[in-house]
């Protein structure tokens, strides 16, 4: 049994779950067709404007009035960077002079708004410092590479010079190798004579002392009278220059042939001279 009204008004009905359901899975479908349908990079939602329509101004940087325009140098040094990195580029790429003309382009466009550009003096004093450091490194490193190619230079000498003293070095060795063998074929050869000296000495008696002072001369004056060295010297002379002698010319010679086999045979033996009573015989 229901309870009764206290009004006659309608119920009201309760909120039918399947109606919510159906509308959630309605904004679902579509939101799933949009994003399907939308491209993959969804812009970004822009920024609305200020009220009034006017643009938001920046803020003022604090000491922005002491601001100065960038000089000429710090404008030339910008030139110079952008050069180089042109140049850089260039080089990593095929050269093309279309790429080129668009590239100083820029730089001319890019140089032109920074004159018009103003900077603290803190940082256009960094900027001109930066340039002259760049300067001085560049300058670092130019004579880095001379004195590098110097440097290479000295090594190959160096080089260059310690073979031709390996060169000379092992000509000096096969020089010394060989006077050290002619050395030691020397010192045998010097062995085996000695050797042969003391297997065949020569084993003479010792000579006598000379004890008798006399010459041939002495012997001839002992064996002829002073008196008659003349007459027989004339003899001797006489029957030398005739072809045929006679009998007693002969004999004469005989006799003086042996007494000069008796007179040399006592001077090699040393032996006083015997005066006999050939004398006589002798002188004929």
């Amino acid at each position: 049994m229901k309870p009764v009204r206290g009004s006659n008004r309608a119920s009201s009905k309760a909120p039918s779950r399947n109606k919510s359901q159906k509308k959630a899975k309605v904004k679902s479908d579509g939101g799933q067709e949009q994003s399907d349908d939308s491209p993959i990079h969804s812009k970004p939602p822009q920024k609305r404007k200020a009220e009034g329509g006017q643009r938001s101004v920046p803020k003022e940087v604090k000491g922005q009035d002491k601001w100065k325009v960038l000089p000429p140098s710090s404008i030339c040094a910008m030139e110079n960077i952008m050069d180089l990195s042109i140049l850089t580029t260039l080089t990593m790429k095929r050269k093309d002079k279309v790429s080129q003309e668009h590239l100083n382009l820029l730089k001319n466009r890019f140089l032109a708004h920074c004159t018009q550009l103003k900077a603290p003096v803190q940082k256009h004093a960094r900027l001109v410092y930066s340039s002259q450091q760049h300067q001085e490194e560049t300058r670092k490193l130019a004579a880095g590479k001379l004195t590098l190619r110097s440097l290479k230079e000295d090594l190959k000498a160096v080089v260059s010079a310690l073979e031709n003293v390996e060169e000379q070095t092992a000509s000096l060795e096969k020089t010394c190798r060989l006077l050290r063998d002619e050395l030691e074929e020397e010192e045998k050869k010097a062995a085996q004579i000695l050797q042969i000296r003391d297997q065949a000495g020569l084993k003479l008696p010792p000579v006598p002392p000379h004890q008798d002072d006399s010459t041939l001369e002495t012997h001839l004056r002992t064996i002829i009278p002073v008196s008659q060295h003349e007459t027989t010297a004339r003899t001797l002379g006489e029957i030398l220059q005739k072809p045929e002698a006679s009998e007693e010319e002969q004999v004469l010679l005989r006799q003086a042939h042996k007494h000069a086999q008796l007179l040399f045979k006592t001077l090699h033996s040393n032996e006083p001279w015997s005066e006999g009573g050939n004398d006589d015989a002798f002188l004929g």
